[in-house]
């Protein structure tokens, strides 16, 4: 089956959609993709049954498949990335706390040595004085 001239002038815009589309999504994960979950799944279905129209005219099968193979793409680009971000941004904030509750280990364990030593030179300077005045 031959596609006719008008078919093919119905594809090329459709083509040129997609990679519009295809480059906005791409933009959107360059910008850093602080989107709220679900959006691209929501953005990807959408521009897909827009796609997915172009395409096969106004079929509705052709729009379902096309929503379901954009909000497939969505899912894996945008939302997939933004919450691999968030799973990296919770792991970091947890190893930070813990290097400060290190941190305020360490500083009390040093703080805890110190007056201990601080106690036992005051032990032996009081038993010096003791000492002398015994031989005094």
């Amino acid at each position: 089956m031959m596609k006719t001239p008008k078919r093919i002038a119905q594809v090329k815009p459709a083509i040129a959609l997609l990679a519009g589309f295809a480059a906005l999504g791409l933009a959107g994960c360059e910008t850093g993709g602080t989107a709220g979950p679900g959006i691209g799944t929501a953005a990807g279905a959408a521009a897909g049954a827009g796609a997915g129209r172009l395409l096969f005219g106004n079929n509705a099968t052709g729009m379902l498949i096309g929503g379901a193979v954009g909000g497939l793409a969505g899912n894996m680009t945008l939302d997939r990335q933004a919450e691999t971000r968030r799973q990296q941004e919770g792991e970091a904030a947890r190893d930070a706390e813990m290097q400060r509750q290190l941190d305020f280990e360490r500083q009390r364990a040093l703080q805890a040595a110190e007056t201990e030593r601080e106690i036992e030179e005051r032990r032996l300077f009081e038993q010096w004085q003791r000492e002398r005045a015994a031989q005094g």
